[in-house]
């Protein structure tokens, strides 16, 4: 019983450091950005502004339309992870209800179950795409950088990492937006 505000104490100093050590991770990946935007030959500031930054990355060394699908594709998956939780959330209040009341499930929370199932399954769809997209996004640009595609991999899962090395490495250089064989459309 004497130890509850203590347990409560160390949660709260728990989470602080969790929010802090995600803060330096951000701080980290935004420093990267802004000088490997200075590197790119951009002011700094651009790299640091979400989806701007993936914008002008987009343009730099691919196509703009990559971004417009990029933000479609979060847009659209945000949404539906969203509405598929709060149906699915309203179906299976409905069904305790009617367990509640020694009733059948009524046809309206079993469709708001269906409904929002459907949904969560295109959110994750709409992450994979996601996903798809940003590593070939990265792979344009480390190519720009002339570093290997692993390099891509790690801008997709430590950009924390990854992006202050291309940044403030002082023997990587930006060398612009590669043709592929004469094709903008193909990084591979």
């Amino acid at each position: 019983m004497a130890m509850q505000p203590f347990a409560a104490l160390g949660g709260i100093i728990s989470s602080l450091m969790g929010s802090m050590y995600s803060m330096i991770l951000i701080a980290g990946q935004y420093v990267g950005l802004w000088f490997t935007f200075r590197k790119m030959g951009l002011p700094g500031w651009k790299g640091i502004i979400p989806f701007y930054n993936y914008y002008v990355i987009c343009e730099k060394v691919w196509d703009t339309k990559k971004f417009w699908r990029l933000l479609i594709y979060t847009c659209v998956g945000a949404g539906s992870a969203m509405f598929g939780g709060l149906f699915m959330g309203l179906g299976g209040i409905g069904t305790i209800f009617s367990a509640y009341y020694n009733q059948s499930a009524s046809p309206a929370g079993i469709i708001f179950i269906v409904l929002g199932a459907s949904l969560v399954i295109a959110s994750l769809v709409m992450a994979i795409l996601l996903l798809v997209l940003q590593f070939r996004i990265y792979v344009r640009l480390t190519q720009a950088f002339h570093l290997k595609r692993a390099w891509a991999w790690g801008l997709l899962f430590v950009p924390f990492v990854m992006f202050p090395l291309i940044g403030l490495h002082k023997n990587i250089f930006y060398y612009g937006p590669q043709q592929f064989y004469g094709s903008t459309n193909q990084p591979y």
